[in-house]
């Protein structure tokens, strides 16, 4: 964290070019410049000492927190345009409940609870102070939060909307007073559209496939059914039709084609993998996995291997001219996913090698560090349109087997904590040895013993 907090302060880190956009419209919104650079410290500070910073693999990062509020901010000037805006205390609420609507820095899980948040916001006195000081309701600020909890349908609509009256109640807003309350309601439901298009609207769709795979990541899903789940996402949005549009038109032009080229390509993505899958499936194509020797990489197989390594955005990553320099190495296992021959297209990898050679996640300790009896795998990567047809659980247990003959015992490395228990109800010989939470990447050891190698 420090090297990153260091980065932040110099104004060199991502992060401090979105609070830098932030001050500034704020600003030209109105709001005092320097509360509102307090207040994003501030929100910067908990996420980060709390691990959520830029560093946690997970979707609801501190990250998330400031593009939702730049986004929302921006979103908000733009009702000017259209003769429906927002006024001083309108848009100073919107930028409290934005900044911290994600604020359970003690989850268990990455989905933040609104329950949660409501109970750190009221005991951290610095965001009451901030709230009063701005003259805005503490209760409105955590009723738009309630509003952002997603979907926000069945039990999930039901429990949040009933806290919702009750926070108008203890604002102060009568129950008969149903036009002040819609008011605020639709500023909640405001912010829930904003939380759920910043990402896809400001970023290139790097940037959102990015924040698909670490989404996918927090709810456990196998990254196959990203793309599908990504077009689903985005379907939905048309069932709030209304609100959806209020927000859509008030950003500008560039970010409106942003996102539509964004959804665009997820959906040709979301085609080009069912027309592959397709032709797996019907043995049109077949996939094989290749142990390669690190002493005959040449410049066509290394490039492959770091164009899936640059685009998988694997959770434990290396720098690109490390991992590049890595592939050659004596010590580096490597196994290849081809499509049908030994020297077929690279369409995935498995790379690793011994313990020693890695630097493992703060908090891991492993007892077997220094007796060369264990592989480490680095990264299991495959070309999304190839993910859901066994090619990683190929890779994985070609690796394993590999490590076996060079003399390994075990094989270790991060998975989803619900990966691990899923292979341990398979009968497959694994332990968990380091939970970490809320983003469930664990560090595991698979026993070798009993794996029987072909001749």
């Amino acid at each position: 964290m420090v090297p990153w907090w260091l980065r932040y302060n110099l104004g060199i880190a991502e992060e401090a070019d979105l609070r830098n956009r932030i001050v500034q419209l704020s600003s030209s919104m109105g709001l005092d410049r320097k509360i509102v650079n307090k207040i994003v410290r501030h929100a910067v500070s908990e996420f980060s000492k709390h691990g959520l910073g830029a560093d946690y693999y997970g979707y609801h990062n501190i990250d998330h927190e400031l593009e939702v509020t730049f986004f929302t901010l921006l979103a908000a000037k733009g009702q000017d345009n259209q003769g429906r805006g927002f006024s001083q205390k309108d848009l100073v609420t919107l930028f409290i409940s934005a900044l911290f609507h994600d604020y359970d820095p003690l989850k268990r899980f990455d989905k933040p609870n609104e329950d949660s948040i409501e109970k750190f916001i009221r005991n951290d006195h610095r965001i009451v102070k901030f709230i009063r000081d701005l003259g805005i309701s503490v209760d409105i600020v955590i009723a738009l939060i309630y509003r952002t909890a997603y979907p926000f349908k069945g039990k999930i609509a039901q429990n949040s909307s009933k806290r919702m009256q009750e926070l108008f109640l203890a604002a102060g807003i009568p129950e008969n007073d149903s036009l002040t309350r819609k008011h605020y309601e639709d500023l909640g439901w405001f912010l829930s559209i904003s939380d759920r298009i910043a990402g896809y609207s400001l970023g290139s769709f790097e940037h959102s496939k990015e924040m698909a795979r670490r989404n996918a990541h927090s709810l456990g899903w196998h990254p196959s059914v990203i793309n599908t789940e990504s077009v689903k996402y985005f379907t939905a949005l048309k069932e709030e039709k209304e609100m959806f549009q209020r927000v859509f038109e008030g950003i500008p032009e560039e970010y409106r084609q942003n996102f539509s080229d964004n959804v665009m390509n997820f959906r040709q993505a979301w085609s080009k993998e069912t027309e592959i899958r397709r032709s797996i499936r019907e043995k049109q194509v077949n996939l094989i996995t290749v142990v390669e020797g690190t002493n005959l990489i040449d410049t066509r197989m290394m490039e492959s291997i770091q164009d899936i390594y640059e685009e998988s955005h694997a959770p434990m990553r290396t720098s690109p001219k490390k991992f590049r320099k890595s592939l050659t190495d004596a010590d580096t296992i490597l196994v290849t996913l081809r499509i049908d021959t030994k020297s077929g297209e690279v369409v995935g990898y498995a790379k690793g090698g011994y313990l020693e050679n890695y630097t493992l996640r703060h908090g891991t300790h492993d007892e077997n560090f220094g007796q060369r009896n264990t592989a480490y795998i680095e990264s299991i990567c495959v070309k999304p349109d190839y993910w859901g047809e066994t090619g990683g659980g190929r890779l994985r247990m070609a690796f394993h087997a590999e490590a076996k003959r060079r003399g390994c015992k075990f094989v270790t490395g991060y998975v989803h904590r619900e990966v691990a228990i899923r292979r341990i109800n398979g009968g497959e010989n694994v332990e968990i040895i380091q939970k970490y939470n809320p983003d469930k990447l664990d560090y595991y050891r698979a026993h070798l013993d009993n794996l029987i190698l072909s001749v």
